[in-house]
């Protein structure tokens, strides 16, 4: 591969995985009114209220006084998921052996690409080749490992196996495909000469590219570009996982914004019946009808 075809290819990459994740993202951000679940703890409560999964409702008269909320909190709690999976570890262990090493790889592969940018750039000291290369090599392996022990424990536990579609599988090898070629280009290469590469891209130099590191950027490109249209978008997704439902205990006054979007949830048709919901209703109609059963018994 030479360099005329490695620039387009980047930026390809880059416009693609950038403009779908904020696609992505904003779809979130409009989507419908959640339920509220009211779910405790809530990492913003201060800590006598959080350490016990208490609220600010509890308080007498809470609606006279400014809420105290903790964002420390939240950091703590966001850390320590990010960082150590508590939440996959505390509920399901055998799942964190494989979940835990697989998430620590992309993150070194994440630095380490942000390494050979800023190398790329020009900032030399603090970006030894070597330590370059040491972060490509154990963030390839733990990326191969955990790939391949996920997909082990999906493909045999009986408990994953129901939530666990081919695409899933398909997402696992993509990854562990990734993982084998980075240890392979930082033990082939170094990733010295990756900055090299790059450099002269940047630069419209004439570079030859191997096949090796080729067929790392074109799975590495591929990966990117597939990702924000998959349920990988969990990097960013869980912010609203956590601040628009676990942790939204917003009170609802009369003609605030949050008092209009519940308007408008509960304007919504209803397309599915049970005993207790007949379809071609609104929410609202279901929220304050009651059931066909319970109204036979009280007739």
């Amino acid at each position: 591969m030479t360099s005329t075809l490695v620039l387009p290819w980047v930026a390809l990459v880059l416009v693609v995985f950038v403009a779908g994740s904020i696609w992505r993202a904003w779809r979130y951000a409009r989507a419908p009114m959640h339920l509220r679940w009211d779910l405790y703890p809530v990492a913003h409560e201060p800590a006598p209220r959080r350490d016990h999964g208490g609220s600010y409702l509890e308080e007498r008269e809470w609606w006279t006084r400014p809420r105290e909320r903790s964002l420390l909190g939240e950091a703590v709690f966001m850390a320590e998921e990010i960082l150590f999976l508590k939440g996959v570890r505390a509920n399901n262990r055998r799942l964190w052996w494989g979940s835990f090493p697989f998430h620590w790889g992309l993150y070194l592969l994440v630095l380490t690409t942000v390494g050979i940018f800023l190398g790329v750039a020009g900032w030399r000291l603090p970006l030894d080749s070597g330590l370059l290369s040491l972060g490509a090599l154990t963030g390839g392996g733990l990326v191969l490992a955990g790939s391949v022990i996920l997909l082990v424990l999906r493909s045999t536990d009986p408990k994953l196996r129901p939530y666990t579609a081919p695409v899933d599988r398909l997402n696992l090898l993509f990854l562990a495909l990734f993982g084998a070629l980075c240890v392979g280009v930082a033990v082939r290469y170094g990733l010295g000469h990756v900055v090299t590469v790059l450099s002269g891209v940047l630069r419209g130099h004439e570079v030859r590219v191997g096949r090796l590191l080729a067929a790392q950027m074109a799975v590495g490109g591929l990966f990117l570009m597939y990702m924000p249209f998959t349920r990988m978008v969990h990097f960013f997704a869980k912010y609203f996982t956590y601040h628009d439902v676990r942790w939204d205990d917003t009170p609802m006054e009369p003609g605030s914004p949050l008092a209009d979007r519940l308007a408008a949830a509960l304007n919504y048709g209803v397309d599915w019946s049970a005993g207790h919901v007949r379809t071609g209703k609104t929410w609202a109609e279901v929220a304050t009808t009651l059931p066909d059963e319970e109204k036979g018994g009280k007739a």
